[in-house]
C-alpha cells in the first residue's frame, strides 16, 4: 500500500487550478492511490528526466498530480505537491 501526505500547500493549489467538481474527481482518484497495490487505471510513474523523485498520477479528467517521493521512520511515501491540467503525450 502506498502511503501519501498532502503538501502544506496542495489544499490551497488544488482550489487555485480546479473547478469544485474536478476537486471532488481528484480527491477520489488521489484516495486510489492508497489501495494495494495501486490501480494501473491512475497510471501512477515517475516522471521523466527526475531519478525516480518525482511521480506523476491521473487526477481525472485531463488533470494529473505531482508527487514527491520521501522517506521517514515508517518507510516511503508520496507527498502530494501540485495538481492540474496536462496534455498526454503519446508515444
Amino acid at each position: 500500500m502506498a502511503r501519501y501526505v498532502k503538501s502544506d500547500r496542495f489544499d490551497e493549489r488544488v482550489k487555485r487550478a480546479l473547478p469544485p467538481d474536478e476537486r471532488v474527481r481528484a480527491d477520489r482518484t488521489l484516495k486510489r492511490l492508497g489501495e494495494n497495490p495501486p490501480p494501473a487505471e491512475i497510471e501512477l510513474r515517475p516522471m521523466e528526466g527526475q531519478d525516480g523523485l518525482l511521480w506523476e498520477m491521473r487526477a481525472g479528467g485531463a488533470n494529473r498530480f505531482i508527487l514527491r517521493r520521501c522517506r521517514d521512520r515508517e518507510g516511503d511515501y508520496f507527498l502530494v505537491e501540485d495538481v492540474g491540467s496536462y496534455e498526454r503525450v503519446e508515444e
